[in-house]
């Protein structure tokens, strides 16, 4: 930091023009919680915002200069004068989204339902967390466990995405969950289908190092699609059934087409990936006549702590899929040199200092 009242930060100008930058360090008023950032996690979203090619670019509900990221954890340093459960020394986490406070709805603490929403980092943009520092309303922000570390707690909100991939399912030992896509939505997608009691996990991916981590944290069977026909082989491992819950997280139109295919009568497929583009050809005849159901999935109010829950409890724990630890003051590289992480990013954590 430059001096005691500015921070670091970065923010996004235009396709692949992201700048760091010293700016005033957000201040603790009123119900407001002022936190240093210990660990934040790199999204494939941020990922499209840096290039331009995210689809919330073109529709305008992304609109530059932006300042992204939106999975962190750090300490609190300031509160405001109403805040009433948070003090300095706190270690927290905290939603992806920012209410109004003030509306019927979030009077009613239906925060989700309150009109004026800002995510965090994305659509409506509220500050991200590529900063040293994060602002916050209490509302929106919970106390980090002893038991998890900074990585974890910035892997919260991955996970809270993931997690409403199983609203509503309930899985049992006859069972196959099929999960596609080896980020780290995909690896805590397979992780909680084997939580939730699934007989059987399938994960689906590309690169066989990435598969060897899905193994370690609750896949029963993986699968190289470039390898092998994923469709034909989820038959294989079933007896010819299919799967019951098919979770998408790949955003890849053929991975979405085979979540179709690898289905059996009366499947759940979860889709938890943004696709940047309209997909053609997608096959809705199988869909309608296996009575299917396809759901989006993109996370809620209540998913961050009950996630939170889990990973505190679940003696299988998510450290695997933290591939890579960057310095903030390298960032830019992840963005700019992106194609270096490529092969073997799952979850890239940037680190601040302590």
């Amino acid at each position: 930091m430059s001096d005691s009242k500015t921070m670091k930060a970065i923010t996004v100008y235009g396709p692949k023009d992201a700048r760091m930058e010293t700016v005033p360090i957000p201040e603790a008023t009123g119900d407001m919680i002022v936190a240093k950032v210990m660990r934040t996690g790199v999204c494939a979203t941020d990922l499209s915002i840096y290039s331009g090619d995210s689809s919330f670019i073109r529709s305008g509900e992304i609109k530059y200069p932006v300042r992204f990221g939106h999975e962190w954890a750090g300490v609190v340093t300031a509160v405001g004068p109403e805040v009433k459960d948070f003090k300095p020394g706190d270690r927290v986490y905290a939603d992806n989204f920012v209410s109004c406070g003030k509306c019927p709805a979030c009077l009613a603490k239906d925060y989700m339902k309150c009109p004026h929403n800002r995510s965090v980092g994305t659509v409506n943009t509220w500050d991200g967390c590529f900063a040293e520092y994060m602002q916050m309303p209490e509302r929106h922000v919970y106390h980090l466990p002893d038991e998890l570390s900074m990585d974890e707690g910035a892997l919260i909100e991955p996970a809270s995405i993931a997690y409403d991939a199983f609203r509503g399912v309930s899985l049992g030992k006859g069972d196959t969950a099929v999960v596609f896509g080896t980020g780290a939505i995909g690896m805590v997608s397979a992780w909680l289908a084997k939580y939730y009691g699934a007989g059987q996990v399938i994960l689906v991916g590309r690169n066989d190092s990435k598969l060897d981590v899905a193994k370690q944290i609750g896949a029963d069977q993986v699968i190289n699609g470039r390898k092998e026909d994923a469709v034909k082989k989820v038959f294989e491992l079933t007896g010819g059934h299919g799967a019951n819950l098919v979770v998408e997280t790949s955003g890849s139109g053929s991975a979405l087409k085979d979540s179709i295919s690898v289905c059996r009568r009366y499947a759940r497929i979860s889709v938890v990936s943004f696709y940047e583009h309209d997909l053609d050809g997608l096959p809705i005849d199988p869909l309608v006549l296996g009575c299917l159901s396809m759901v989006g999935a993109a996370g809620r109010y209540g998913n961050a702590t009950a996630v939170c829950e889990i990973m505190k409890n679940n003696p299988v724990k998510l450290t695997p899929v933290f591939s890579h630890h960057i310095p903030f003051e390298k960032a830019l590289d992840v963005f700019e040199h992106e194609d270096r992480y490529r092969d073997q990013k799952i979850k890239i954590i940037i680190t601040f200092d302590e």
